[in-house]
């Protein structure tokens, strides 16, 4: 049977903070490119990532998610988040910080992972879920390579001092209207995202 690599997440659908998140990561590359860019059409936070699964699984996840995820906790209004700051983890992915809506974020992952256990095929995490939007992710040597771009520019800030200028900058109010579950093919230039429904 075919598989399918899916993941649940929230879309971004707000054009000023695309843009927003787009001014920094040109300033971002600057300092300590070369980045992988995530282009701003595959900008997504990322809820639950589930690897290869079939299709089977994929429509009893979406059935899922529909009832039991969009239909419960999104019955009402829509949930505003900020995306405020900037932060990494080593370096090596670089993020937007979410805030307002991290608990509403993790009652969610963890309704998803519970109904995840009922699948052998989807791997269980490890660690606890924290909110966050991926926004780049560095290539081999790319503070070393940072460094010296530096030298050869040195009207450039260094990433300390553009995570310091970016610390506090707000990119915009952020409506969550759905979770989503998505389809990623990976193809030699990236990923390609598309939404599944059944």
């Amino acid at each position: 049977m075919p598989k399918i690599r899916a993941l649940f997440a929230l879309e971004i659908n707000n054009n000023q903070i695309l843009d927003n998140i787009e001014k920094y990561q040109r300033e971002l590359q600057k300092s300590i490119g070369p980045l992988k860019i995530v282009h701003r059409s595959l900008i997504h936070v990322t809820l639950r990532f589930l690897g290869n699964i079939n299709i089977d699984t994929a429509k009893e996840l979406y059935r899922f998610m529909d009832s039991e995820i969009n239909n419960k906790f999104f019955d009402q209004e829509n949930k505003i988040g900020i995306l405020k700051g900037v932060g990494d983890f080593n370096k090596r992915v670089f993020f937007i910080k979410i805030h307002g809506v991290n608990d509403f974020l993790r009652e969610i992952y963890e309704k998803i992972n519970d109904k995840t256990k009922a699948f052998p095929e989807i791997k269980q995490e490890s660690k606890p879920y924290s909110p966050h939007l991926t926004i780049a992710r560095s290539k081999r040597k790319s503070y070393s390579h940072s460094q010296q771009k530096r030298i050869n520019n040195p009207g450039q800030i260094g990433y300390a001092q553009l995570k310091s200028k970016f610390k506090d900058y707000e990119f915009g109010k952020w409506k969550i209207k759905k979770v989503v579950l998505k389809k990623s093919l990976l193809t030699p230039t990236g990923p390609i995202y598309s939404n599944l429904e059944f």
